[in-house]
């Protein structure tokens, strides 16, 4: 049996993600992450605006993916391979054991501030396109140069980002294409050449810290590749902050890898979705309270010691 972890991206956002965890021993990561950047990330997750805010959102989705993972190495469950799709990667990178929390806590402030700074200077917007095959949607990219595949995140789901007005564009386009495009609520156009500015601060926040060679292996969303280094791990994360998340690609990566089980880590139920979607032969479990711990620890504990 070998089982993955997949720790979300900032879409994941939902207000209230930490209450679940108070009274949990898990959630004195919180304490540790909030020291380490000086940030009150109780009163963040409380804020049902703080996923609109990108400085906010990232280190408050670290948050939460972080508890739910302390809770369930503290339950004796742990992964055989780590993934993390976007913001993700750098929580994977964390459970790989390659970042000690409070490193990696300001690794994703800084990525956050960056990235909300290249918004602010480069605006644009992303949306999610359905109904159309990669193929269909790559015709569409290449017809208006204001567009990138920001995400190909599934099976008929691949998200675009691009200018305001490439974002609308699309919404016509799309349907003439026989698919739609839904604008998604994000501050900019993330992985894509409008975030250009934030690569040199992330590569700043990263020289900073020592990356170990991690205990497990990680995948990247950049290449799929499965990493053992930690310098290779450095390069991955500055690499994708532009490049595109090869989600789909990666969810058949863990299946070739051998994985049976995977465990979502964190808010939202995202990534649940995408692999029921993509890789329907894995069992797909979700941990974002206490609750959903007990339940995999049932299944896992002990196997993964």
């Amino acid at each position: 049996m070998r089982l993955a972890f997949v720790f979300p991206g900032q879409g994941s956002f939902r207000a209230g993600c930490l209450d679940a965890w108070d009274d949990h021993e898990a959630a004195s990561v919180v304490d540790e992450v909030g020291d380490a950047i000086g940030r009150d990330l109780r009163s963040l997750a409380a804020d049902a605006a703080t996923g609109a805010r990108t400085a906010d959102a990232q280190p408050t989705i670290m948050t939460a993916s972080l508890v739910a993972w302390r809770a369930l190495l503290g339950a004796g469950v742990s992964p055989d391979v780590v993934a993390g799709h976007s913001l993700g990667e750098a929580t994977a990178a964390i459970a790989a054991g390659s970042l000690p929390v409070a490193d990696g806590a300001r690794v994703v402030a800084a990525r956050g501030a960056a990235m909300g700074r290249a918004c602010a200077a480069n605006p644009g917007g992303m949306a999610a396109l359905v109904k159309l095959q990669p193929d269909a949607v790559q015709v569409l990219v290449d017809e208006d140069p204001d567009l990138v595949v920001a995400n190909d995140n599934a099976p008929g789901q691949v998200v675009l980002a691009g200018t305001p007005d490439a974002i609308e564009r699309i919404r016509e386009r799309a349907r003439e294409a026989g698919g739609r495009a839904l604008p998604l609520d994000v501050e900019g156009a993330f992985h894509s050449p409008a975030m250009a500015p934030a690569v040199d601060d992330l590569a700043a926040a990263l020289a900073d810290v020592e990356l170990r060679d991690p205990r497990v292996p990680l995948v990247t969303g950049t290449t799929t590749d499965v990493l053992r280094d930690g310098d290779a791990i450095g390069r991955a994360l500055v690499a994708g902050v532009l490049a595109p998340v090869r989600w789909r690609e990666l969810q058949a990566r863990l299946a070739e890898l051998g994985v049976e089980d995977l465990v979502e880590v964190g808010p939202g139920g995202v990534l649940a979705g995408l692999a029921k979607r993509s890789v329907p032969d894995l069992r797909v479990h979700t941990v974002s309270a206490p609750e959903d711990v007990v339940a995999v620890a049932d299944r896992f504990a002990g196997a993964r010691a």
